[in-house]
């Protein structure tokens, strides 16, 4: 039985595949999951991202938390994929029943007891779980998610972007050998692939991806620009939103999610029992749409401007690798609850004037593609550029260059690129090679971050992020040069490609006659060169 997982900022969603009836079904666990309506009719099942510690020794998950109205409670840890996105889950603890809990400790428990109770909902399972991530993850990501998922389906563990597997999640809408875009909008990023099917004989289906791109920007980002806009209009100040902001928010939350699924407005009342303030607004779809609209710093960019700019990027690629333009693509899909804000369908309509559009299944499609995934189904692609630092003479400085640029697909049956690798001085026996993920992703602001004492302001902390940084640090002195190497010797010639676990593979030679020259990796294993199609580097 196969299955998938969707491990969502907001909500997450398990999907099964149903052998009988030939289609996945969104597995529904007894007080975990709980329902949203969709436009089209019925309704999608998720389980709530959520988990509270009390003083009991089990914590409550999904829905528990929310009927026991504990989402706002200081125990409760809600968006913990962004805080391992953006930080590995080393944010700030919270102190909690006298234990200081991270993130990633929350994280950890919130993905295992889901995996939990899916074993013990259907029993002893030895499929492989396929797992679904955003476009743009970072390797401590992947490591992670992968660390957590095993702990319950030590039987593997395999990863599809979120925004590739949606087209399976629409898959009796889709043609054969036609390029399609798909736009993933959820509560934490947006994930933007251009793709090509190829229905095979078996009935399978294969998507090349031609362009891909993402951004951390999604509904937690919504509602802290909803939360400004009300500071601002109803002139309060950071210690008024403090102490009930966690809860504020969380109304701000609901209000938004009414209005995305048809409501005209929605009230908004939240009660200071210290300073005996009362907070009492509406929320309606123009508010709504005119704090989406505003100029944002640092980019000084809106939300349409920033989902505009992630198109442009994804089509710019698929452009230069296949010459796909936007007027040629046969759909557009949408999914992720953010995708249902008001002004996001018209603004890709108007971005796609000859494209149709499908939003149906915001909630469950991506899943219900995951676990149509199979070997083979789809070719993927680099999201990001894998770099080696070179030396530019013109700038007098080191700069990253691309080794493996973002778009390539993989596996590689050839080297990508092929550089040389200089030795640094004369009698160098030892020569490094350090391999950088470079991000092309621009990250907004956020204002407020729920902990302990409640919302505090950030709006100075998370300016800055590194977008590079290095793969191998502790083992690139890998490379032993006999006889030793000599500055400016144009020597050793490396070649670079990417195989099917996504490593990074290194074929090497020494120019040099009768040498001896080798690789010696951590391990202590040494390998004569030449070498070809060799693993170094986990991508």
């Amino acid at each position: 039985m196969a299955l998938a997982f969707d491990f969502g900022t907001s909500n997450s969603v398990v999907v099964r595949w149903n052998e009988v009836l030939c289609k996945g079904e969104a597995v529904m666990l007894p007080n975990l999951t709980r329902t949203y309506p969709l436009r089209r009719g019925g309704n999608a099942t998720v389980i709530p991202s959520l988990i509270h510690y009390g003083k009991n020794s089990m914590p409550m998950i999904g829905a528990q938390v929310e009927e026991a109205g504990l989402a706002t409670h200081p125990g409760t840890f809600r968006w913990l994929k962004m805080d391992v996105l953006r930080t590995g889950g080393a944010n700030r603890g919270r102190r909690v029943n006298g234990e200081v809990i991270y993130p990633r400790k929350a994280a950890d428990e919130l993905v295992d007891h889901i995996l939990m109770f899916v074993r013990g909902h259907y029993g002893d399972l030895d499929d492989e779980l396929v797992v679904t991530v955003p476009v743009e993850a970072f390797d401590h990501y992947l490591d992670w998610l992968q660390e957590a998922a095993l702990k319950r389906f030590p039987g593997g563990v395999r990863f599809l972007d979120e925004a590739t597997a949606c087209i399976m999640g629409y898959l009796d809408q889709i043609l054969d050998r036609k390029p399609y875009c798909i736009v993933d909008f959820g509560g934490g990023t947006l994930d933007v692939s251009v793709v090509r099917t190829d229905l095979s004989a078996s009935g399978n289906t294969r998507c090349r991806v031609l362009g891909r791109a993402g951004e951390e920007i999604g509904g937690i980002m919504v509602d802290n620009w909803l939360l400004e806009y009300i500071q601002k209009r109803e002139g309060l100040d950071d210690e008024d939103i403090s102490v009930v902001g966690s809860a504020l928010l969380r109304q701000i939350e609901q209000a938004k999610i009414s209005i995305s699924n048809g409501k005209d407005k929605a009230e908004i009342s939240q009660y200071n029992d210290i300073s005996g303030l009362l907070i009492n607004c509406t929320i309606t779809r123009e508010v709504l749409q005119e704090a989406l609209e505003k100029q944002r710093e640092p980019n000084k960019h809106n939300l349409y401007q920033i989902i505009v700019r992630t198109l442009d990027r994804a089509l710019d690629q698929a452009r230069d690798r296949a010459g796909i333009r936007k007027t040629e693509l046969e759909g557009v899909f949408l999914v992720g609850g953010s995708s249902m804000l008001p002004g996001i369908h018209e603004k890709i309509r108007d971005y796609f004037p000859d494209s149709e559009l499908h939003g149906d299944n915001p909630f469950e499609a991506v899943a219900l593609g995951a676990c149509r995934y199979g070997g083979g189904m789809i070719e993927q692609a680099l999201a990001h550029d894998y770099c080696m630092k070179s030396w530019n003479r013109e700038l007098r400085d080191f700069e990253l260059v691309p080794v493996v640029p973002r778009g390539t697909p993989y596996p590689t049956e050839k080297p990508v690129t092929s550089k040389y690798i200089k030795a640094a001085c004369d009698a160098q026996q030892v020569l490094g090679l350090v391999i950088y993920e470079r991000s092309v992703m621009e990250r907004p602001v956020i204002s407020y971050v729920n902990g302990a004492e409640g919302l505090r302001p950030v709006r100075e902390e998370m300016r800055q992020e590194a977008r590079e940084k290095p793969l191998n640090p502790d083992d690139h002195e890998f490379i032993h040069a006999d006889p030793p190497s000599v500055v400016g010797e144009r020597r050793f010639i490396a070649g670079f490609g990417v195989d099917e676990h996504r490593r990074l593979t290194l074929w090497l030679r020494d120019n040099l006659e009768g040498n001896k020259s080798f690789i010696q990796l951590r391990d202590g294993i040494r390998i004569p060169l030449p070498v070809a199609n060799f693993p170094v580097v986990k991508l």
